[in-house]
């Protein structure tokens, strides 16, 4: 049996990695502009042995048109098609490209996909995500290592880790918003910007944190696990799945969504206010620039706060469990059922 793994976004590469990794299958190469035609996609599938695809949630233009193209040419070629989501609300339908399984993170991600698509809806699955399995293995050295760095920290003068999303306007108000806050509670701000964000490389946050006389770090060039192993003492987005990367450093996060920014694009963008794991407790989250400082204030200083949610977060995204090889085996087991690939 064949499979084939087309992900265009980086979530949505990351979400599908293990996966390739477990089958020894690399993921498709989409840098040429033909990928985002279905032509491409059906010569591609003609020219393969291939009995399943799995595909992932991209949410930009052009990463949906990628997938969407992908979707479509393997449905027609009869090949079953399993959407893996990197992130609540990523599925979207795809007319004549509808998977035949999704996998979610869990049951509120999956009773918001069905909210959202209704009859169009796939079947949806839960299992942890597999991309998470590479913190899961290293959680206790992970989790030792960001108290180890606290300790040698100036603990009147925390680091908190911006991680920003690829929408400027959106970032620069919630950043606005938060500056009172941040100079109120003494921090210094480690600032990684979105690799798709053109307010960075125009200096707009540079500006904006220097104006506001903020001291701060750019760690925008670093990855993500250099940048959480640098040891912030809180990671603040608006909704990025760094808050989530965070979590397994033992590093709490907060999801900052007021109704003019972060909110409204996470509406438009996955179709509801407050991402699932907010609602379960495992990431905190504000609505309003009112909000900000106390709870700054307590991610900051309250150290049962800090433990509740750390211990949220380890019972929604299951920390304890490796994942990969469930969706591995889930895949297989959907393979071995297309006629012909027995």
């Amino acid at each position: 049996m064949r499979f084939v793994l087309v992900a265009c976004d980086g979530g949505a590469r990351d979400a599908l990695k293990p996966v390739g990794d477990a089958l020894d299958v690399a993921l498709e190469d989409i840098a040429s502009a033909e990928c985002a035609d279905e032509a491409y996609w059906r010569k591609r599938f003609a020219n393969t042995v291939a009995s399943v695809l799995v595909v992932g949630t991209s949410d930009s233009d052009r990463g949906r048109r990628v997938e969407s193209a992908a979707r479509r040419s393997a449905r027609a070629a009869g090949f079953p098609v399993v959407a893996i989501e990197d992130f609540p609300g990523n599925y979207s339908d795809v007319r004549g490209g509808k998977a035949s399984l999704a996998i979610v993170e869990s049951l509120p991600a999956r009773e918001l996909c069905v909210q959202k698509l209704g009859r169009l809806a796939p079947p949806c699955e839960v299992l942890s995500p597999a991309r998470y399995d590479v913190y899961r293995a290293r959680l206790a050295e992970l989790r030792k290592a960001t108290e180890a760095r606290w300790r040698l920290q100036n603990a009147r003068s925390p680091r908190v880790l911006w991680a920003g999303q690829p929408e400027t306007a959106d970032c620069l108000r919630t950043l606005n918003a938060l500056l009172p806050a941040l100079r109120a509670c003494g921090t210094s701000v480690m600032l990684k910007a979105h690799p798709r964000d053109p307010g960075y490389a125009e200096g707009s946050y540079q500006k904006l944190l220097e104006d506001a006389a903020i001291a701060y770090e750019d760690m925008t060039a670093l990855s993500v696990t250099d940048a959480l192993a640098a040891g912030p003492r809180l990671v603040i987005t608006q909704f990025s799945s760094v808050a989530i990367e965070a979590g397994f450093y033992g590093i709490p996060g907060l999801c900052v969504l007021l109704p003019d920014a972060g909110g409204a694009r996470l509406r438009e963008k996955k179709g509801y206010a407050v991402p699932p794991f907010c609602t379960a407790g495992a990431v905190d989250v504000v609505s309003s620039a009112k909000s900000v400082e106390p709870s700054l204030r307590r991610l900051l200083s309250d150290a049962s706060f800090r433990d509740h949610l750390l211990r949220s977060f380890d019972d929604y995204f299951d920390v304890h469990a490796s994942a990969t090889q469930k969706l591995v085996s889930r895949l297989n087991t959907l393979a071995r059922a297309v006629p012909g690939q027995h």
